[in-house]
C-alpha cells in the first residue's frame, strides 16, 4: 500500500528563513506522487522512497520494527545541512506491506521505485527489511531489462536462505537463482552469522565476499581492486547496506545487533569506493529498528551515510 510522504517529519533547527547557506534538508525537500509521476526523458536530483515493511524480518524469525525505520531516518536525515550537494531531494514517501504474500508488496515497491530510479541520477530506498533488497532488484531489472547487474551488498550475512518465499533472508538467492546476467559480492561477512551451507551456496554461485574481520582497520588495496573491478565488470550497480553489519555499539537500532561488528567509518570508506560510479542507479540501506535505537543513534547514522553519498 502506497503512503504519500508526511511533511510533518521534515523539521529541524531553524537557522534562517532567507539565506540559503544556512538552510537544512527540511528546507529544501520537495513531495510527489510516483504513481502520477510522468517518465523524464533527463534523469536529475534525487529520490527516497520508504520501504516502511519488516513482514520479512517475521518470516526470517528476526524481531519485528523495522517498519519504522524510514520515516525514523527521514526525521533524522531532515536536520542536517543542505551543502547544496544535488538539485532536488524529493521524499516520495513509503510503502506499507498489505497484500496476502509479501513477493506481491515487493512487486508494487519495485513498480514505484523504478520510476524514481529512470527519473533521478540518485534513489535512496529507506527499510524496512532486507527484503527490500529483492524489490531493489526488480526494479532495476525494470529500468536495465538488458544489462549485466552487479549486487554490492555490506552486510554480516549472506542473506541466501532457500525458504521456498520471500523474506528477508532470501533476496540474494532470489537475484541469483532466477537472472544469469546478475552477480553478487558481500563485504562484512560475519563467521559466526553464516551457516555452512550458506558458505557452500556462495561457493557454487561464484559469490565474492570479504570477512567482517579483514575490514577492521582499513580497506585494503587488494579489497579496493576487488571492489573497482566488480564495478568495472558490470552495466549497473545495485547497492545495498544491512545495517546489521555495524557493530552494535555504533547501531543498536537493528534487526540483529552485530557482535563484533565493522566501524561506521569502514562503510564510509567502502562506500567512497562504490557510490561515486555512474553506475551506481541507486542505494538501499536496510534493518532500521528504531524499537531498539539509543538516542536516535542508529538512525542518525543511517542520515548521516545518506547525507555524505549525496552527488
Amino acid at each position: 500500500m502506497y503512503q504519500l510522504a508526511e511533511p510533518s517529519l521534515w523539521t529541524g533547527r531553524l537557522d534562517s528563513e532567507t539565506d540559503a547557506k544556512q538552510f537544512r534538508h527540511f528546507q529544501t525537500i520537495q513531495f510527489n506522487d510516483l504513481r502520477q509521476v510522468e517518465l523524464a526523458s533527463k534523469q536529475k536530483g534525487v529520490g527516497i522512497l520508504g520501504y516502511a515493511i519488516d513482514k520479512g524480518v517475521e518470516l526470517n524469525k528476526g524481531r519485528v520494527g523495522a517498519k519504522e525505520g524510514p520515516n525514523a531516518i527521514k526525521k533524522a536525515f531532515a536536520g542536517l545541512p543542505d551543502l547544496n550537494q544535488c538539485e532536488q531531494i524529493v521524499d516520495y514517501g513509503n510503502v506499507e506491506h498489505d497484500h496476502d504474500a509479501l513477493i506481491d508488496t515487493q512487486k508494487e515497491f519495485a513498480e514505484l521505485a523504478a520510476k524514481s530510479i529512470h527519473n533521478h541520477k540518485q534513489t535512496f530506498l529507506l527499510g524496512g527489511g532486507h527484503d527490500i533488497a529483492y524489490a531493489q532488484y526488480l526494479a532495476t531489472r525494470q529500468v536495465y531489462p538488458n544489462e549485466s547487474i552487479g549486487v554490492i551488498n555490506i552486510d554480516a550475512h549472506f542473506d541466501t536462505r532457500d525458504e521456498g518465499e520471500s523474506t528477508s533472508g532470501t533476496s540474494f538467492r532470489q537475484i541469483l537463482e532466477q537472472d544469469d546476467n546478475a552477480d553478487y559480492m558481500v563485504l562484512g561477512i560475519s563467521q559466526g552469522g553464516n551457516t555452512q551451507g550458506l558458505f557452500d551456496y556462495a561457493k557454487e554461485k561464484g559469490v565474492s565476499f570479504v570477512y567482517a574481520d579483514e575490514l577492521l582497520h582499513q580497506v585494503s588495496p587488494p579489497i579496493k581492486d576487488m571492489i573497482e573491478r566488480f564495478i568495472h565488470d558490470h552495466d549497473v550497480i545495485m547497492f545495498t547496506i544491512c545495517m546489521d553489519v555495524v557493530d552494535s555499539a555504533f547501531a543498536p537500532g537493528v534487526s540483529a545487533p552485530a557482535v563484533l561488528g565493522i566501524y561506521p567509518h569502514t562503510v564510509f570508506e567502502l562506500a567512497k569506493r562504490i557510490v561515486p560510479s555512474e553506475k551506481v542507479k541507486s542505494v538501499s540501506i536496510a534493518e532500521m529498528n528504531p524499537k531498539y535505537d539509543q538516542d536516535n543513534r542508529t538512525a542518525k547514522l543511517i542520515a548521516n551515510l545518506v547525507h555524505h553519498f549525496l552527488l
